[in-house]
């Protein structure tokens, strides 16, 4: 099969553990980079302890989705002879993406200073929870504590219980990974330009302050500090979230006249176009609305709002979600992806291309599946590589 995906001509080099820098590389490896994943059987990546254990593959779930499209090799970075092998690897590999805290690579003598004296055309991008620059730069974090330092977890949830976490890692995802990939394509254009590589900062922390959006740039205006439930968005006006008569949840988004009208005719409630999307009244208005949405099931609701082209939608399950909505459905969200004797269930490569292909070869692999053909290619013969996995330089 002809490979006409996006990326196909970029090889990346991967030392990223965890969630964001692994989110990253994955997209990338889907949309065509040969991505090598560099990590160690003697120290366990936490999220591949999470989550559902599959006994055939004997692999986490974790482990066989960020890993998917990704050959990977097992080294003892603390031994000279692994550094040794990066550094053959870095003439061919010309993009590395690390996530240690600031300070280690150098320590362990792969920094960005010394590998791109072998390969000056380097693309090193470093994801860190607070930069490699300021105070607090060696300072572990994770999502939950970018959320709180960035001001963001100040305005979300209730007045009376307090921040919300979601059960997603925000700073992980949209912020580290995302970013991280915009720098790196940026800098693979630079350098077609240029012919030069470079070095690219990601602070976790940093990616986060721009989601702070409207309220965060309109107090860098007028200084004025809001509080949760008191702005349009975070439960002051309509835009909310809803409880119906059997517990269940429906999302209510109808900002604009053209939906709120909608909204009003279909739970008859008329002063609704009068009020806006945020009523000055105290909250009677809205109260009025979460009444009258708790006195009717889901069911009754989804049959109302089904047609209504108003900015409305349930709360969904999983199972709902994954495989019942049809939307999601037609855009094929959920795929099945070869695992060796089995196919198993995965998240898609969420953007679709009118010309590239993307490509889900195969699911992750243990830890060091890849080594001895790695291995191979560099030169080394059988007879090195047990002396390599003798003196623990593989493990």
């Amino acid at each position: 099969m002809t490979n006409n995906s996006a990326l196909q001509n970029l090889k990346i080099l991967d030392f990223t553990t965890l969630l964001p820098g692994p989110y990253a590389t994955l997209m990338l490896a889907d949309m065509g980079a040969d991505v090598l994943k560099v990590s160690s059987k003697s120290k366990l990546d936490l999220v591949y302890e999470m989550g559902a254990f599959d006994e055939d593959l004997q692999l986490s779930a974790n482990q066989l989705w960020l890993n998917r499209n990704k050959k990977t090799i097992s080294l003892n970075l603390k031994t000279q002879e692994a550094k040794d092998i990066v550094k053959k690897l870095i003439k061919e590999y010309d993009i590395l993406f690390e996530q240690f805290r600031p300070g280690v690579m150098k320590k362990l003598g792969l920094s960005y200073e010394e590998l791109s004296k072998i390969n000056p055309k380097l693309i090193y991008c470093s994801i860190s929870a607070y930069g490699n620059s300021g105070p607090e730069m060696n300072r572990a974090g994770h999502d939950n504590n970018f959320l709180a330092k960035s001001g963001l977890l100040s305005l979300s949830g209730r007045k009376q219980s307090g921040p919300t976490l979601m059960n997603t890692q925000i700073g992980d995802l949209a912020g580290g990974a995302l970013h991280s990939i915009i720098g790196v394509l940026a800098a693979v254009n630079y350098r077609n330009n240029t012919g030069k590589g470079q070095y690219i900062d990601i602070s976790m922390l940093d990616t986060i302050i721009p989601m702070n959006t409207f309220e965060g740039i309109s107090y860098l205006m007028d200084g004025k500090l809001k509080e949760r439930e008191e702005f349009d968005l975070n439960g002051k006006g309509i835009y909310d979230i809803y409880q119906t008569a059997d517990n269940q949840y429906i999302t209510i988004g109808s900002l604009e006249p053209k939906f709120l009208q909608k909204l009003s005719e279909a739970v008859d409630i008329p002063e609704l176009i009068e009020a806006g999307a945020t009523p000055h009244d105290g909250g009677l208005l809205k109260s009025k609305l979460v009444e009258k949405i708790k006195s009717n099931t889901l069911e009754y609701w989804n049959s109302k709002f089904k047609n209504l082209d108003a900015c409305i939608e349930p709360v969904l399950d999983y199972k709902q979600s994954f495989y019942e909505d049809p939307q999601i459905k037609s855009r094929e969200m959920i795929v099945e992806v070869d695992a060796g004797i089995k196919k198993i269930r995965q998240f898609a490569m969420p953007i679709k291309f009118s010309e590239s292909d993307v490509v889900y070869k195969f699911a992750g692999k243990e830890i060091g599946f890849d080594t001895v053909e790695i291995l191979t290619k560099l030169g080394y013969d059988e007879n090195e590589i047990k002396k390599l996995e003798e003196a623990g330089v593989l493990k």
